[in-house]
């Protein structure tokens, strides 16, 4: 924890009573002027901070913004530890990415309400305005990088669930995307560290759009569209708790065991696509049957079935 967030968590524990900027400074080994500096700085982010004559100052409200110090009380599962981050940064997979590589453990979670340079997939960029969630987690999984080809699945699916348990039922787009009526609500994005035999790291990171802006995008489906009021520090926690959960799940038993969860989500079973790679070349053109048990998108076609790793998916007109 920052010295910032030790100063909110006083304000926090000392309630409807307040504290004083004195015993602030006394707790922390700070002085009075930088209490004052951190509870200036901490009203810039939207925390309603009053100061009280006889009282000091009396923590108010927070704002809604995925912020660490109000992500971290609302995660349950202990995986998840250490968490990093701030208002804003370039790219939060690229400061989970830092941290990987200085040796962070397993479950460090880096978290911001907004995103300079956010990306997807293949390069593209993701647009990350202030009032979303995102944020990057490091993992650490005893597997070999050969077994590793279903994570982005696993932490989709991971996504998913957590939503649901918060009242938002989202949908499965193959193989990182999660959809409500058929816009895109959230992304993942991994990035790994590997020897031949096994894993360094694997930074998972997580875009979810939350509130609905002024001038929304062109495809993009909101969290408040489908659960008004839910708040983006809510949102990633519980992302959060699900991940934990399905990729428990996935670490001592393989893609297997979730297989079906996924295609039960699957906005694709059923349907007529086309799958492209990075050229544009088509890898596959018919129905998708299903997902098999490598995470594999399985394409029913005149050529037969088709189990492709990655690629774009386009659904037929």
């Amino acid at each position: 924890m920052t010295t910032r967030d030790h100063v909110l968590r006083a304000l926090r524990d000392s309630g409807a009573g307040g504290v004083s900027g004195e015993s602030i400074a006394h707790v922390l080994g700070i002085s009075r002027v930088a209490v004052s500096k951190h509870v200036a700085a901490l009203r810039a982010l939207g925390y309603v901070i009053e100061a009280v004559r006889g009282s000091g100052y009396v923590f108010v409200s927070a704002p809604d913004l995925a912020l660490p110090a109000e992500v971290e009380p609302l995660v349950r599962d202990p995986l998840w530890h250490d968490f990093a981050g701030g208002p804003s940064t370039g790219s939060t997979n690229d400061d989970a990415r830092l941290l990987a590589r200085e040796g962070a453990g397993e479950g460090c979670v880096v978290v911001a309400a907004s995103q300079d340079a956010g990306r997807g997939r293949m390069g593209r960029t993701w647009t990350s305005p202030a009032g979303g969630a995102y944020f990057s987690v490091v993992l650490r999984p005893p597997v070999a990088p050969s077994q590793a080809g279903p994570l982005a699945l696993v932490v989709a699916l991971g996504v998913a669930r957590g939503l649901e348990a918060v009242g938002v039922v989202a949908g499965l787009k193959w193989p990182n995307d999660l959809q409500l009526r058929g816009h895109k609500l959230a992304g993942v994005l991994l990035e790994m560290s590997a020897e031949s035999d096994r894993i360094d790291w694997v930074v998972a990171g997580v875009g979810i759009n939350v509130s609905r802006p002024e001038h929304p995008f062109e495809g993009a489906a909101y969290l408040s569209e489908s659960r008004p009021g839910i708040g983006a520090a809510t949102a990633v926690a519980a992302a959060l708790d699900g991940i934990a959960e399905v990729y428990a799940v996935w670490r001592d038993g393989g893609f297997a065991p979730l297989r079906a969860a996924y295609e039960e989500r699957s906005v694709l079973k059923g349907r007529a696509v086309v799958v492209s790679d990075l050229t544009g070349a088509v890898r596959a053109n018919g129905t998708v049957l299903g997902i098999d048990d490598e995470g594999r998108l399985l394409v029913g076609g005149r050529a037969g079935v088709e189990a492709v790793v990655a690629g774009e998916v386009t659904l037929r007109r």
